[in-house]
């Protein structure tokens, strides 16, 4: 719903004669509390909103680009990519913890938790859900630490002291930080409004990421991270797929011009690095953890 304001209001602005209502839907993902990488199935978060767009009861959607799957259905289309909020993680700590000794981290992603790993020297990471609040309030209860999107605190405008993550270290998720507004393929007119507070340098970077993710079939069941940042029409990405040990990641740069191209050619050298070893030992495990 913060998304969705917010985005109304981005709207409202360009196009003041043009009204508009919100339709609440529950997802999947908003029913179940088991952590995510344990539900199997895509698209949990968006599939019976966007099923109302298809249908007629909506004219678009609002959804963390994130949680949008790489193929998208033929009838839609994401029309526009509003500016990117920031994509970094953030880390929320209990008051008056002692950093220096192993702490509780809880985190609803298993990137998170392979990055977690590797970045603090004491720390044992455990799957939490909820919305952004109830992940929060878990914090010395039982938790020392909570790890969260930036983007999803200052959406909600929680004033909390956190600490910023590194992208170097802990690589967003792709598409993280970013908005996808779906509509009807032929409905233009709907189109044409959602492209006024598109955002182009964010549509380059989130599609570099979603080219990259769909090479190499990622999902909440395999850890991977993919920033693009676009600069004077070229993109940048930077990727890392992470294994179920505490073996050295898989890293890779690429630069170009194509987003869709960069994302491609990243996905390829993984995968020849090895990254699909590491995504069929992580699956097993979320099988048995079952």
């Amino acid at each position: 719903m913060a998304q969705t304001n917010q985005t109304l209001l981005q709207l409202k602005e360009v196009n003041p004669n043009t009204e508009f209502d919100i339709l609440k839907v529950t997802t999947q993902g908003d029913r179940v509390s088991k952590p995510l990488f344990q539900i199997d199935r895509r698209g949990i978060f968006e599939k019976e909103v966007d099923q109302a767009v298809a249908d007629g009861r909506a004219d678009f959607a609002v959804h963390s680009m994130k949680d949008v799957p790489s193929n998208v259905p033929p009838d839609l289309v994401i029309s526009s990519v509003p500016r990117r909020a920031t994509p970094n993680d953030v880390v929320l700590y209990r008051d008056g913890l002692d950093t220096d000794v192993e702490m509780l981290v809880g985190t609803s992603s298993l990137r998170r938790l392979a990055q977690a790993r590797r970045y603090f020297p004491e720390v044992n990471v455990r799957p939490i859900r909820g919305n952004v609040d109830t992940r929060i309030s878990c914090l010395g209860k039982p938790f020392d630490a909570v790890i969260l999107a930036k983007a999803g605190i200052e959406r909600l405008k929680i004033n909390i002291p956190h600490t910023v993550l590194p992208t170097s270290e802990f690589i967003p998720s792709p598409g993280q930080g970013a908005l996808a507004i779906v509509s009807r393929r032929d409905d233009h007119d709907t189109t044409l409004v959602l492209e006024s507070i598109q955002h182009m340098p964010s549509r380059a970077e989130s599609e570099a990421e979603r080219a990259f993710s769909q090479v190499i079939e990622s999902g909440c069941r395999f850890p991977v991270g993919a920033y693009a940042k676009s600069h004077n029409g070229t993109i940048h990405l930077l990727c890392a797929a992470y294994p179920l040990d505490d073996s050295v990641p898989i890293k890779c740069e690429v630069s170009g011009v194509d987003p869709t191209s960069v994302g491609i050619s990243a996905g390829r050298q993984m995968i020849k690095q090895g990254t699909s070893s590491f995504a069929l030992k992580w699956r097993q495990a979320v099988e048995e953890w079952k």
